[in-house]
């Protein structure tokens, strides 16, 4: 499930693996402007926490689908039901995360969004 998620941002956000770590770690030497950085830093951090919190989410949510499984008296309802809310789910996780890369992109310059997903240094 985490590899089929992370696809999907590579084919969102293109060919160039685009990740929040690869920003983090080049923020303050390629944002010259140390509030920017920061604040770039920021939702870096912002980003980590959503992916914790999903992440933690749907290992809930594995288990609770194995549990369901179980169960002889399952209905297909039920699994339609659980389907619905893991789709519901997984689409606010990635709705966020799309959300804070726009953040994070409107906060630098063409040059340093292009320089710091190359790994240049300013």
């Amino acid at each position: 499930m985490i590899i089929g998620i992370l696809t999907t941002l590579m084919l969102i956000f293109g060919g160039n693996v685009f990740t929040f770590e690869n920003v983090k770690d080049a923020a303050e030497e390629v944002i010259k402007d140390k509030h920017r950085a920061r604040q770039v830093v920021s939702i870096t951090k912002q980003a980590d926490e959503e992916l914790e919190l999903f992440t933690e989410n749907l290992e809930k949510l594995s288990k609770q689908f194995v549990e369901m499984n179980k169960g002889y008296n399952l209905t297909r309802e039920g699994l339609d039901s659980f389907s619905l809310q893991t789709k519901g789910n997984r689409m606010r996780f990635l709705n966020k995360y799309v959300e804070l890369r726009f953040q994070m992109k409107d906060l630098m310059t063409a040059e340093e969004w292009q320089a710091m997903q190359s790994g240049e240094k300013k």
